[in-house]
């Protein structure tokens, strides 16, 4: 051993000796290595195992918790909501969630998420189970559209939902009425869709209303169906008289639409998905439509027209021709400077062909096509030839209301067509009133001052010579009150004489007895005849057999 303050040599420690057979992975390693792949695969696992995460913006955050608010698709959890946020602007609530595994590909732009919670609204209550479970979000997938991770939600519940078939149209209307989102549409008032949506148009010149329609009820809807808003009552007042409609008391609060098909557009196409319809006011408009192509008359009446309205009827003998386009002031030709009303009435060429029942019409289309290109002519002849005039007619005592009647008379006073107003013209008649108070006009306005005080003098000559009559037979009355005496005994003595004869012991009497005697028999067979047929009617053919 050395001492400490000997110098060491290094020369004689041994060499060390590398062993060739036993080189490889270093054992220390393989631990660290395996708790790498474990920790990989339970990330991975982890990883895979969890669903995509989104976030949904609300306007509130009413009933939305985080930790506890879950995500449902028909009832059925497939998500929960993280947390709860505000947005940078604080306008919007942001809730952060995650959902389960594979929902990746139904994540699209066109997905829909809404909070159900308990609502009240035109189709009725619902969410009434949220009160005991408390809110959750519902979900709307779609595989159609871009792929989002961002979506906003819908502040109330969508009306249908993309599992109902059915197919969506489009309504333009002037005004909105008592339609409402939710609000049923009807076919024969049964409920077949619901009211999705309304907004202005671009340019604010109508409303652009939404509906949906349910399979396989929307085959009942052609390119001619007719819409009408269905809501409240629907109370008229016309030439028919007093008419109150109403679908259904659920439409009398919240509104409604209903439609239906004339049978002159039944054979046009099904509607096809987002066909645009007009809506009417009410179910009178759309049978007051024209079927056809109209053609414009104007009429020209010297009295009022009071109780007459746009939309009346045009009427030849109770049967419908068209309908009164306007009424307005004007000029009269044959009296200048005087304003009379002018009436503009459209005529449907389809109901008229009958009643010009012109020879030489041929039921044909190519006919009937031609016939409505020459509707003027052919009224132009009738009310040459024929004596076609127009006038007014009470429709109804209760309303007052007026229509124009349109008839023939052969022995009215010709005319001679004007050609001067943009329209051709139907000459007119007053009506029977105006015809009766026009000539009591004419006998008073011919009764002037001197006539009624020439009359006046011979109704008081009149009377003086009654007086003097009078006079006369006072003083005569004596001898022709004895001339009245007598006459009136032989009077009684006559009927003393016819009331003998009269009598059943007189001859004329015995023979009325006997006459009444047999009417009463007479009367007794028929009666006993009768009831016998009544019981027996085979009577009749058969004869009344053995007893």
């Amino acid at each position: 051993m050395a001492k400490p303050d000997e110098p060491q040599d290094f020369t004689a420690v041994p060499e060390a000796v590398i062993d060739e057979e036993h080189k490889g992975f270093p054992v220390v390693w393989l631990l660290p290595l395996v708790a790498v792949l474990v920790g990989g695969w339970l990330i991975y696992k982890t990883v895979s195992e969890t669903g995509p995460a989104i976030t949904i913006s609300f306007k509130t955050a009413e009933g939305i918790e985080a930790e506890k608010t879950r995500i449902k698709y028909r009832d059925i959890d497939i998500g929960k909501v993280d947390a709860v946020t505000f947005t940078d602007d604080l306008t919007h609530i942001m809730v952060s969630a995650t959902l389960e595994p594979g929902t990746e590909k139904f994540l699209t732009d066109r997905t829909r998420f809404w909070v159900v919670r308990p609502r009240v609204g035109a189709g009725g209550v619902s969410g009434l189970g949220t009160l005991v479970s408390g809110a959750y979000i519902a979900m709307e997938p779609s595989k159609e559209g871009k792929p989002v991770k961002q979506f906003a939600g819908l502040e109330k519940p969508p009306v249908v939902t993309a599992d109902v078939e059915g197919t969506s149209y489009r309504l333009r209307s002037s005004k909105l009425g008592s339609v409402s989102i939710g609000a049923p549409v009807y076919f024969r008032q049964f409920d077949v869709g619901e009211i999705t949506e309304y907004r202005l148009s671009e340019d604010h010149s109508h409303v652009d209303i939404g509906f949906f329609v349910r399979a396989p009820h929307d085959r009942y809807i052609h390119e001619g169906t007719r819409f009408w808003n269905a809501g409240g009552v629907d109370l008229t007042l016309s030439a028919s008289g007093v008419q109150l409609e109403m679908e259904s008391v659920v439409s009398l609060l919240t509104g409604g639409v209903a439609f239906e098909t004339l049978p002159e557009h039944a054979d046009t196409p099904v509607a096809k998905d987002g066909t645009v319809f007009d809506l009417y006011d009410n179910h009178t408009d759309i049978l007051q439509t024209p079927i056809t192509i109209t053609h414009t008359f104007v009429t020209r009446f010297t009295g009022s027209v009071r109780g007459l309205n746009v939309g009346a009827p045009v009427e030849y003998r109770g049967i419908r021709l068209g309908t009164v386009k306007a009424i307005e002031l004007g000029s009269d030709p044959t009296r200048p400077g005087i304003t009379i009303p002018i009436v503009l009435v459209d005529l449907e060429p389809q109901r008229l062909a009958g009643f010009i029942d012109i020879d030489t019409l041929e039921d044909s289309v190519a006919a009937q096509k031609k016939f409505e290109e020459n509707l003027v002519k052919y009224i132009n002849i009738a009310v040459r030839e024929k004596g076609l005039r127009a006038r007014l007619q009470t429709g109804n005592l209760v309303t007052g209301q007026l229509y124009v009647d349109l008839d023939f008379f052969p022995d009215a006073q010709p005319v001679t067509l004007r050609q001067d107003s943009e329209y051709p013209e139907i000459p007119t008649l007053p009506n029977p009133i105006e015809g009766i108070l026009a000539g009591i006009n004419k006998v008073i306005a011919r009764l002037d001052e001197s006539r009624l005080e020439d009359t006046l003098d011979n109704l008081n000559q009149l009377m003086v010579s009654a007086n003097q009559v009078a006079s006369t037979m006072g003083q005569n009355a004596p001898a022709l009150a004895a001339e009245l005496q007598a006459t009136l005994e032989e009077a009684h003595a006559t009927l003393a004489s016819l009331r003998a004869m009269a009598s059943t012991d007189g001859e004329i009497g015995n023979e009325l007895y006997s006459a009444l005697a047999e009417i009463t028999a007479a009367a007794r067979s028929i009666r006993v005849m009768s009831e016998y047929l009544e019981r027996h009617p085979e009577a009749l053919i058969k004869g009344k057999g053995n007893p």
